[in-house]
């Protein structure tokens, strides 16, 4: 009894409250660890900056405007600066504004574009691959939490079951009914419970605290109740490998990749080609040499006009080192595929392990309860030695370990393979 106070308490302080408690599910908790996520708003910023980054790429097509200012003089000659006119003065001055156009640019701008886009669309898919991974870091989190208490109510199950018997055997000892063998033997298995308790408590505790870091609460902040670790997973899908591709971010990331190194492979072949570009100029310039003359107001127009003629076949060659680098990725979205088949082969496998092992698990729990119950009957009774009962106990708390275990594989499979799908 007083073990059982003593769960409460802790459950108050360190957990799960007592009494009437809002319910945290696997969705509100994953949704919490979403929210606070410092990796995730990183890459949220880390997108936001690529799509800046294309918008300044879009600038390159239009027109710039930019006004350039320079004066000199003359240290030596300054006595001069108010000569007559014709005569001359020791500084010079210009002042020019200048609006430039490209016409043409060998197809760099188009190039830098698309690289703009697919650096944005890159972003975006690691944003998306990132909450895959905290979602699959929630879930873990969320049911080791539930299976460090499941663990924390056997220890004290198991605890009361073994006080229970040393009483009784405690009570048949002081009667002189058996011998001091008996007594140190279950006195000894109630000390290896109670350390079994103490190492299941601090584990639960453990696991309340990094369940509480992860969704940005102090460690010891107390937690709704949680899912019972037993409770039934809902169904999931089964997928082929065709209809997880279009799901997985990092499948599409291998063909935006491709995409983009055709754009560079584009970018970097348009230095080799014509050049074309326009500018309208307009201002004053007082020459090298200032005599003092009137400024005029000089508006000019011109065209320019670059033609790469001889290069040594640096272009051929440039060509085919990016078509290399093309080659490369796409080895790697194979590559990927592969890992990809890899993963949803191993996920599904789980999935229909798990379930066995569950089922086995639960078969050899009512079993280790069944002959516990036989045993420490018939010891009672005078039939059985104390040994059998030692036996049936630890057959009794390795088979709630291995149920603990085999419930918490398969929630972890279920969001093991939610994570593959990309779910």
């Amino acid at each position: 009894m007083k073990k059982k106070i003593f769960i409460v308490t802790l459950l108050c302080c360190f957990g799960l409250k007592a009494g009437a408690q809002q319910y945290l599910s696997r969705e509100a908790y994953r949704d919490k660890v979403e929210a606070y996520s410092q990796v995730l708003k990183q890459q949220r910023l880390k997108t936001m900056a690529s799509t800046e980054a294309r918008k300044i790429a879009n600038t390159g097509f239009l027109p710039q405007i930019d006004i350039t200012a320079e004066g000199t003089a003359n240290l030596n000659h300054l006595d001069k600066w108010n000569s007559p006119k014709g005569e001359y003065r020791p500084y010079t001055y210009q002042a020019l504004a200048t609006l430039a156009q490209p016409l043409y640019t060998g197809g760099s701008l188009i190039a830098q574009k698309r690289m703009a886009q697919a650096d944005e669309e890159l972003s975006q898919l690691t944003t998306e691959l990132t909450l895959d991974q905290i979602h699959y870091q929630s879930d873990a989190v969320y049911w080791n939490a539930s299976a460090a208490y499941a663990s924390l109510e056997a220890a004290a199950t198991f605890q009361d079951i073994i006080k229970k018997q040393h009483d009784i055997i405690q009570d048949r000892f002081d009667d002189g009914a058996i011998s001091r063998t008996d007594l140190l033997m279950i006195s000894t298995r109630q000390k290896e419970a109670e350390l079994q308790y103490i190492k299941a408590r601090q584990n639960y505790t453990l696991a309340l605290q990094q369940l509480n870091i992860l969704m940005g609460a102090a460690p010891n902040t107390p937690v709704d109740s949680l899912s019972e670790i037993s409770i039934a997973s809902d169904p999931v899908d089964i997928l082929g490998l065709d209809d997880v591709l279009p799901r997985r971010a990092d499948y599409a990331s291998t063909t935006v990749n491709i995409a983009r190194s055709e754009a560079q492979r584009h970018a970097a072949l348009s230095k080799y080609n014509p050049q074309v570009s326009m500018f309208l100029a307009t201002g004053w310039d007082t020459g090298i040499t200032y005599m003092g003359q009137e400024i005029p107001h000089t508006p000019v127009a011109g065209v320019n006009v670059s033609i790469p003629i001889f290069r040594w076949g640096a272009r051929f060659k440039t060509n085919r080192q990016q078509k290399a680098f093309i080659g490369i990725q796409k080895l790697q979205q194979s590559y990927i595929t592969d890992t990809i088949l890899e993963e949803l082969s191993a996920a599904t496998t789980k999935l229909t392990e798990t379930e066995q092992q569950v089922k086995t698990a639960k078969e050899n729990m009512a079993l280790a309860e069944e002959n516990l119950d036989l045993v420490t009957f018939s010891y009672n009774e005078g039939k059985s030695s104390m040994a059998d009962v030692l036996s049936a106990q630890l057959s009794w708390t390795q088979a709630h370990t291995n149920l603990i275990n085999a419930y918490l594989a398969e929630k972890m499979a279920v969001a093991e393979y939610r994570k593959v799908i990309s779910e």
